[in-house]
């Protein structure tokens, strides 16, 4: 195990400028390498023989010579409606990350529904002031009819 880049967090961090024997044939386990951009080169040219397992490898390129084993490796990228969106290949937005709360909140996942402009609107799953306060009495009176019971 490559104990130099195993169980770390190295979110948005590159390494292009590593030396590749610090990688080669070696096992680099459980660290996150995620990026903002897709396809961001994170490793120096050259490294071969690594394998990633249990990485967060999402919008990084892995070179060809390396492999992944139970990893995540998607494409993803804020869209015009504020939220995270998985992409195709091609760069194309596929669905949403946090598909079940647009489920849940009736809003369509299919990409042509997507605004061709920046919404003002707030992500979905964003709460507001007021809707936590009214979750938070509604609470409170829960709790209070529940006591008034006993």
């Amino acid at each position: 195990m490559n104990e130099k880049y195993s169980y770390k967090d190295f979110l948005q961090k590159t390494f292009i400028d590593t030396d590749s024997s610090e990688w080669n044939d070696s096992d680099v386990v459980g660290s996150c390498f995620a990026q903002e951009t897709p396809n961001t080169k994170v490793f120096p040219d050259g490294i071969k023989g690594v394998t990633f397992t249990k990485c967060n490898l999402d919008n990084v390129l892995i070179p060809a010579e390396c492999t992944m084993k139970d990893c995540t490796n998607k494409l993803i990228q804020v869209q015009k409606d504020g939220n995270d969106w998985i992409l195709n290949p091609d760069l194309t937005p596929l669905e949403p990350v946090n598909k079940a709360d647009y489920i849940k909140l009736g809003i369509s996942t299919d990409p042509a529904t997507l605004p061709v402009a920046d919404t003002a609107e707030k992500p979905v799953t964003e709460i507001t002031k007021e809707q936590l306060e009214a979750n938070l009495q509604a609470q409170i009176k829960a709790l209070e009819a529940a006591a008034y019971w006993r």
